[in-house]
């Protein structure tokens, strides 16, 4: 017999609904400044009192009219249940303590009794029982009576819970807001301390970059064959506000500026000296003329955002580069171009900032390629300028960008894979000598990353089945390992899917419609044997940290890290040896310029792996550095002085040049960097001098000492700087 009575859900109750609502005990809808309940019953809504505050510290009194709260917590002690909880989670990455946790639970071997626990408190507490959703998680999370652990963990799950809305929600507010690259650290030692910048003001990086060396590499290096105290000058910090001059207002300027950055600009920023026509001119001049004509003559309403942003950063790069170049100034002194050209910056940065807020989504959605070459033009300046932390930052917002809206595209036009080509190109060679990421694990975390390499398990019809791209950011500090290291088979063609949506080439395998042959005319395996290396070397110097600490080391995945670093040195030697024998055969007469820089790429990828994944010594070297500087200085003979063509990218030249131990070598690198940093000026020729000088004084004080330890290298140089070297 069913019983009569029925069970009703029990009412939740709402604070702060209104004074009339609260007297006659009844649910108030809480409108301002009448209820709808009020108002639907005829009765007069007494309004609104009675509002939680927290209670002051100081001796003011607090309006009697107000109810006051006091901490649960003191200062003290949330403080000490912080670093409690950073003790054993701070040092490693949220993604390492996920996978710990993933891999766990996907051990068949795991006791079914037995619960997950990472970090003090049991933050991280999975346990075997059925799972509940993550809403049904947090409200039987909130404890009843004060407890430190309970309340950690709430606070845990929570953090948890917003790490995971970028992967689960399709469209985010700001692709600005969010930075995938989270530390522990990110959510448990945010100070006032911190270094703020990028297109939003309150975003910070895990890694805290500075220019660091001297203050030669600031935002402008300082060139023997400049005006060094002009350039001096223009280097003081200022504000925003000084920088941005009342008498000085870019678009003004902008026809000029555009021509001189087809003209000028564009031979200059290709990496590598070619006569093919680059995506800036294919895309961005267009778009920035059009943009141009509709916000002045053409008086166009409703002008996008990311449009804005492209003409304005095309500006910005036009003008800096009249400042690096005071002999191609005319009529203006380089002093109006710096103001110009910080203005333009300023402006583009803004515009950037809010193309990613409000035009992402919804009816004001502005075009995605809009948006990307916005960002591109964003990421060339700040590394033509030198400010890598700026640099940082636009590449998190164009990753966001691309994995938001340009991989999710059915068909991915020629137009748009030209762009993340740019943005493929920019990423990989920024990242190889990127090296200031955290690489100190905790236990758990080093645990859950060695586990990774153990055992390769064959895959499952679940597994083979997944084929959808990693929705994360790519921090390049992970190494997707498959079996046989098929990803290393650069002779095997990769299939349409895989080559359209490997935008950082972590399969080195081959795609026959790649754009990198018409757009830099280097072939893809180069950027992918790069992005191998960086890889590869990031992973392992984790390990070595972890090992220095005394941490135990699996001998399995030593064992498979070794044998996928002897399959990669093998495919990176013949894949350099193969293209010096052919002698680049294709390349017409008006190309060699293009023909030694690849040679001289081929050269310093060979330098480049030996130095981050043997950490060999120079004197070993010396022969491919010998390749580097004849390649380069046979490219720089090729380039006739009114030849706007050149330099290229500065990457073979200071790879090769921190490996130069004779005397000879080394004038042969200095010369060829300062032949380079007059052609543009750019910050890069400068940071690359400043690096390499000083990585020479420490090798020859090592050998002076001779000493049995390991030789000074631009990679210890630039951790202890603190700073990142950007040639790409």
């Amino acid at each position: 017999m069913v019983s009569s009575k029925r069970s009703r859900p029990r009412r939740s109750h709402a604070l702060g609904g209104c004074s009339t609502c609260r007297r006659r005990h009844v649910k108030c809808d809480q409108k301002r400044p009448v209820c709808r309940t009020c108002r639907a019953l005829g009765v007069k809504c007494e309004g609104y009192s009675d509002q939680v505050l927290w209670m002051r510290t100081d001796s003011e009194e607090v309006e009697s009219t107000r109810g006051t709260r006091r901490y649960l917590y003191s200062e003290e002690s949330r403080l000490s249940m912080s670093t409690a909880l950073g003790s054993d989670l701070i040092s490693g990455s949220i993604d390492a303590s996920l996978a710990e946790v993933d891999s766990r639970l996907r051990d068949p071997e795991r006791s079914l009794d037995g619960d997950i626990v990472i970090g003090p408190f049991a933050v991280l507490d999975f346990s075997s029982a059925p799972q509940k959703p993550m809403q049904e998680l947090v409200h039987e999370i909130a404890p009843s009576k004060p407890d430190i652990s309970s309340a950690v963990e709430a606070d845990e799950t929570v953090a948890l819970e917003k790490l995971q809305e970028p992967t689960l929600s399709p469209i985010l507010d700001s692709l600005s807001q969010i930075d995938d690259f989270l530390h522990w650290s990110d959510l448990l030692s945010f100070g006032l301390e911190q270094t703020e910048f990028a297109t939003n003001g309150a975003l910070s990086m895990s890694n805290d970059l500075s220019f660091g060396m001297s203050q030669e590499m600031g935002l402008l290096p300082v060139d023997s064959n400049h005006n060094e105290d002009l350039l001096q000058t223009f280097t003081i910090p200022q504000t925003p506000a000084e920088l941005i001059s009342a008498d000085i207002d870019a678009l003004k300027d902008a026809p000029c500026l555009l021509k001189h950055f087809q003209d000028m600009v564009i031979p200059h920023i290709m990496a590598i000296p070619c006569r093919q026509k680059s995506p800036w001119k294919i895309l961005n001049v267009p778009a920035a003329v059009v943009t141009y004509g509709d916000s002045t003559f053409l008086g166009t309403e409703m002008i996008s955002h990311a449009k804005l942003a492209n003409l304005y950063g095309l500006l910005a790069c036009s003008a800096i580069h009249l400042v690096l170049n005071p002999s191609t100034i005319s009529t203006k002194p380089a002093e109006y171009w710096w103001k110009a050209a910080n203005q333009a910056y300023m402006q583009a940065k803004d515009h950037m900032q809010t193309s990613l807020h409000s035009e992402t989504q919804g009816l004001k959605k502005a075009k995605y390629k809009d948006q990307l070459m916005a960002a591109c033009i964003l990421i060339q300046y700040t590394i033509m300028s030198g400010q890598q932390q700026h640099a940082r930052c636009f590449m998190i917002d164009a990753e966001r960008l691309l994995r938001l809206r340009g991989l999710s595209k059915t068909r991915i036009s020629k137009k748009a894979r030209l762009l993340h080509h740019v943005y493929t190109w920019l990423r990989i060679v920024g990242e190889s000598t990127f090296v200031l990421h955290d690489y100190n694990l905790s236990s758990s975390s080093f645990e859950a990353l060695g586990s990774r390499f153990q055992s390769q398990h064959t895959p499952n019809s679940e597994e083979m089945g997944n084929t959808e791209p990693n929705p994360r950011l790519d921090d390049f500090l992970r190494l997707e390992t498959q079996n046989s290291d098929s990803d290393l088979n650069i002779d095997e063609p990769k299939d349409q899917t895989s080559g359209l949506h490997d935008i950082h080439l972590q399969d080195s395998r081959s795609y026959p419609e790649t754009l990198y042959k018409q757009i830099y005319g280097i072939p893809e395996t180069w950027l992918s044997l790069v992005s191998q290396t960086t890889r590869l070397a990031n992973v392992l110097e984790t390990f070595r940290v972890a090992r220095d600490a005394g941490q135990t080391m699996n001998p399995e995945t030593w064992e498979t890290l070794q044998r996928r670093s002897t399959r990669l040195e093998n495919m990176i030697c013949s894949f350099s040896l193969g293209r010096t024998r052919a002698g680049v055969l294709e390349l017409h007469a008006d190309s060699k310029p293009h023909g030694h820089m690849v040679e001289a790429l081929n050269a310093a990828l060979v330098i480049f792996f030996y130095k981050r994944i043997r950490q060999t010594h120079p004197a070993a070297l010396q022969g491919h550095v010998d390749s580097v500087i004849a390649a380069l200085q046979a490219c720089s003979a090729t380039l006739t002085p009114d030849d706007p063509t050149g330099p290229g990218t500065a990457w073979p030249l200071f790879i090769a040049g921190c490996e130069a131990i004779s005397t000879t070598r080394r004038e042969s690198i200095m010369s060829l960097l300062d032949r380079a940093s007059s052609v543009c000026g750019f910050a890069a020729f400068g940071t690359a001098r400043n690096i390499i000088t000083e990585v020479w004084r420490k090798q020859d004080e090592h050998l002076t000492a001779n000493r049995g330890e390991s030789m000074p290298s631009w990679v210890d140089t630039v951790k202890q700087a603190h700073t990142w070297p950007l040639f790409c």
